[in-house]
């Protein structure tokens, strides 16, 4: 598969914490992404993405099916890789303004975070699920609990609900499988506590037909009103919203959390919190790109010499 250059798979990957959530899994020292991915009801494969060669060189896909794979099967299967991948995202204004801004270094404006590093090295692509209702399902349980929670959560939605795959692996559940388990099921063997409506709710309703939540990844709505439209999900506060939109490459909003808002602080040599208000006039300048150039700042150190994540 073709790549935007510059591109680096493990910045992609890296770039948030759902590569550590099944059904996704990354292998660091060999630099390979692979998951199981559901083609059509009853046909899945395994995937695995790897780089091929340096700048440019692009993506080698390998996958694993049961019996002969179709040309427009392995063609479904690298047009989800490349979703997930945002690799159809154009960064180049968000870098052009990165290079402007540190090209002035205007004395008056409020200090603002170098990130040339980004723009050298192609960060800010956001690794994404196939579907946008997975990465639904997904940040619904982040909201208000340990990524230890989040994990077992997701892992106990793909090994109940997923399709076989290839190697062994499971899908991620498809919203027909998750519409059929009632909200008892959730709370019993998800252990989603408080989200088990929602997730109930949300599955149904894709199920149904009633909701199309993957009109939103090319959505025409502006922002805001792509936001109201998720707002309005069972659920969906104002972090979970953001953060949904986020994914969706729309970077208007901050998403901020505890964790965002104490990285904040300690970046900016705060000896309290600012609050919200104050953290999104740090990063006002920055216009449509303000929430991906929060989050780049308070992740550098992710993808340092000597990164602070796994």
């Amino acid at each position: 598969m073709n790549t935007p250059v510059p591109f680096d798979l493990d910045l992609t990957v890296r770039s948030h914490g759902f590569y550590d959530l099944a059904p996704w899994t990354w292998d660091a020292e060999r630099r390979v992404l692979a998951r199981p991915l559901l083609l059509r009801p009853g046909r899945a494969v395994h995937a695995e993405v790897a780089e091929r060669g340096g700048p440019g060189g692009g993506l080698a896909v390998r996958l694993t099916a049961e019996g002969r794979l179709s040309a427009a099967e392995a063609a479904e299967a690298r047009r989800q890789l490349s979703a997930a991948l945002a690799l159809d995202e154009d960064l180049e204004p968000f870098y052009a303004l990165v290079r402007s801004f540190a090209a002035q270094q205007a004395p008056r404006r409020p200090a603002l975070p170098d990130l040339r590093w980004a723009a050298e090295r192609g960060a800010g692509r956001m690794l994404r699920s196939p579907t946008v209702f997975e990465d639904a399902v997904k940040t619904l349980c982040t909201t208000n609990c340990s990524w230890a929670l989040t994990r077992a959560m997701t892992a106990k939605l793909v090994t109940e609900m997923g399709e076989p795959a290839p190697r062994g692996g499971r899908t991620f559940p498809t919203p027909a499988a998750m519409a059929s388990k009632g909200e008892r099921f959730y709370r019993e063997v998800v252990r989603a506590g408080y989200r088990a409506p929602f997730l109930h709710t949300l599955a149904r309703d894709v199920a149904s037909g009633a909701l199309d939540v993957e009109a939103w990844r090319d959505s025409p709505l502006d922002t805001a009103a792509l936001g109201a439209q998720i707002a309005k999900l069972a659920g969906f506060g104002p972090y979970a919203t953001e953060h949904l939109l986020r994914l969706l490459g729309r970077h208007d909003h901050l998403a901020l959390d505890s964790w965002t808002r104490a990285k904040v602080a300690r970046l900016r040599r705060r000896k309290t919190q600012p609050t919200d208000r104050a953290i999104r006039r740090m990063y006002a300048p920055f216009g449509r790109w303000a929430g991906l150039a929060m989050w780049l700042e308070v992740t550098a150190d992710w993808h340092g010499a000597e990164p602070s994540w796994p």
